[in-house]
């Protein structure tokens, strides 16, 4: 690495410069992209509502709009998450409940910071490591399996961390509950039923909070991924200890033998050289011996000073390593949800932007404005351009808002059709269709008791069920049909005229239903937006 940074630094910090900003943009990436598609829209020649402006042609699927209108409300709709007040509050009482409320996922930057220390940490040994596992490997290939160990180790260490101290604040909730749940007096139950995010989160609000909690959280704590992560740390963190200190007593006694080797080299050196100059002096072999000892003795001590240097050190990196991962933990307990579905619930109310549904409308308001912007000078440039290339003078003054209205209506009567075919469904699989033999039985039903003497009171009940069960399947008929409507048409021209008017009444009431369900959802989204 240091030596690509010296040999092509331009090139190096430019590839730096790349990945930090995309960082930045990665954090910040909602802003970025409304930023960029406003910036986009109102681009001047090769813009949308440059490019939009030009196209009169109106939308068959939205009647009383233009295509370039339709498309750049829908453009701006995509920035808009519909969601009214009751869903909004449904999801901060799950968090509530769950004891998450306040609590916010783990930030990026500490994703970063944790595994760029872990990283720098594992790089330290893995060099160390990278020498036994690749024996008889070139130095780059060693070191290549140094980074390959370094970035396993990391991600194992991260993980086990993380997971570790989410698991011991689940389970501190979790032993919370409990020990209110003892402090009661145990009358209650402490578990009564799992309690996910798409069911009402009032259907416990009778229990009392611990049972809530635990309806959400869980009732037993758990600590079997702590141990393996105390386990897993200890392990590392000792045999990369053991493995420094075997390849420093390797270091020290290969340098020790040498010195040992040189120093008899550079005895026996000087001997021959007197020799030669003096055949008559010589050491005594006492001497000679002394001289010899005291430089082994220095060596050695040399080495000794080294090895407690060394062995301090890896100690003290040891400490170092088993805080990292302590940090790790304490960020994985510091962060994060303990409520099963309270990770879905905070990203659904907008992942801590919003404190309450005031500021969701607020949002919501500051994207319909700039819409309505965008869509009047849309509108502004296609009647310039029509009063120049077209023949109509068609005044354009719908809104954004009109269109958030218009597809609100077409989504709530696609969820009502979906609702009406499930309960049709439903009702045909709880009980089999049973269809009359022959549709003249009503009416001769009729005419016999218009001659015969009027039974007693308990007997007209048998005809009466006749027509409420024909009306029904009746009903689940034509929901089977769909949208066929002249199949609907013969089916209701062979009804007897008393079950035929009891449709039509039927068919009235929810007609009325879908409209005034559909004005409530047109309020509630004029009170929204």
């Amino acid at each position: 690495m240091k030596e690509v940074f010296e040999t092509y630094p331009l090139a190096a910090w430019s590839v730096v410069s790349v990945l930090l900003a995309a960082i930045v943009i990665m954090t910040l990436w909602e802003q970025v992209k409304w930023w960029w598609f406003n910036t986009w829209v109102r681009f001047p020649l090769l813009g949308r509502i440059a490019r939009l402006s030009r196209d009169l042609n109106e939308d068959s699927s939205l009647p009383g709009w233009h295509k370039g209108e339709s498309t750049l409300c829908l453009e701006y709709k995509k920035f808009i998450h519909i969601q009214d007040e009751h869903d909004f509050n449904e999801k901060v009482t799950y968090l509530t409940k769950a004891g998450d409320n306040g609590r916010k996922a783990t930030p990026y930057w500490i994703w970063l910071l944790t595994i760029s220390m872990v990283f720098v940490e594992a790089m330290g040994f893995s060099y160390v490591l990278a020498g036994y596992t690749l024996p008889g490997a070139s130095e780059n290939l060693q070191q290549t399996g140094a980074y390959g160990i370094a970035f396993l180790i990391s991600v194992i260490l991260v993980a086990f961390t993380h997971l570790a101290g989410h698991e011991l604040y689940k389970s501190e909730r979790v032993n919370l509950a409990r020990r209110q749940w003892n402090e009661a007096g145990r009358k209650q139950e402490l578990f009564t039923g799992t309690v996910p995010l798409a069911r009402p989160q009032s259907s416990d609000d009778h229990k009392p909070t611990f049972t809530q909690l635990c309806n959400r959280v869980g009732s037993h704590p758990s600590y079997k991924v702590t141990v393996l992560t105390v386990i897993f740390v200890l392990l590392v963190a000792s045999l990369a200890t053991y493995v420094r200190g075997q390849v420093l007593e390797r270091e020290l006694e290969a340098r020790v033998t040498l010195s040992s080797n040189q120093a008899g080299n550079a005895a026996r050196s000087a001997a021959g050289s007197l020799d030669m100059s003096a055949t008559n002096v010589r050491l005594p072999a006492d001497d000679d011996a002394a001289n010899r000892a005291a430089d082994r003795k220095a060596v050695s001590d040399e080495a000794d000073i080294d090895r407690h240097g060394g062995w301090a050190t890896f100690i003290v990196l040891a400490f170092v390593f088993v805080f990292l991962q302590i940090l790790g933990v304490i960020f994985g307990y510091r962060w994060g949800f303990a409520g099963e579905n309270s990770q879905e619930a905070y990203r659904d109310i907008g992942s801590g932007r919003y404190s309450s549904y005031s500021a969701v409308r607020e949002h919501y308001r500051r994207i319909a404005d700039t819409a309505q912007a965008s869509l009047a000078t849309l509108q502004q440039k296609m009647m310039m351009h029509n009063s120049t290339h077209g023949t109509s003078g068609q005044h354009l003054s719908k809104t954004f808002r009109d269109f958030m209205q218009q597809t609100r209506l077409a989504d709530a009567a696609e969820r009502e059709s979906e609702r009406t075919y499930a309960q049709t469904v439903a009702a045909q699989q709880a009980q089999p269709l049973h269809v009359p033999a022959a549709p003249v039985a009503a009416p001769a039903v009729v005419a016999v008791a218009a001659v015969v003497p009027a039974p007693p009171a308990a007997a007209p009940a048998a005809p009466v069920q006749v027509v409420t069960d024909s009306l029904q399947e009746v009903m689940a008929r034509l929901d089977a049909l769909g949208e066929d409507k002249e199949a609907k048409k013969k089916l209701m021209a062979q009804l007897p005229e008393e079950l035929n008017a009891s449709v039509r009444d039927e068919l009235k009431r929810r007609k009325e239903e879908r409209e005034r369900k559909a004005r409530e959802a047109d309020a509630e989204l004029e009170d929204l937006l």
